[in-house]
């Protein structure tokens, strides 16, 4: 486990305590870590989105989705009936 020392605004912790946050994790350090994963979970979906953006901008991409759902398409059928 890597420590570190984090300063946060006096109006973030209030509104940690408000709401209360702060109980909700065995330590401080928990809910620090808890938002980092949320954070970079976050952060995975949007390059992921932005990657299939740019992929449904890409003709070759576009063919290679086609012929698959073409090659698929007999055991689309069969699961459906």
């Amino acid at each position: 486990m890597v420590r570190k020392t984090v300063a946060i605004k006096d109006d973030l912790f209030h509104s940690l305590e408000l709401n209360h946050l702060i109980n909700q994790y065995p330590s401080f350090s928990e809910l620090v870590s808890n938002a980092l994963q949320l954070l970079i979970e976050k952060q995975k979906k949007e390059q992921y989105k932005k990657a299939m953006i740019e992929a449904s901008r890409d003709e070759l991409y576009i063919q290679d989705m086609k012929s698959i759902e073409h090659e698929f398409q007999y055991a689309d059928e069969q699961i459906s009936q």
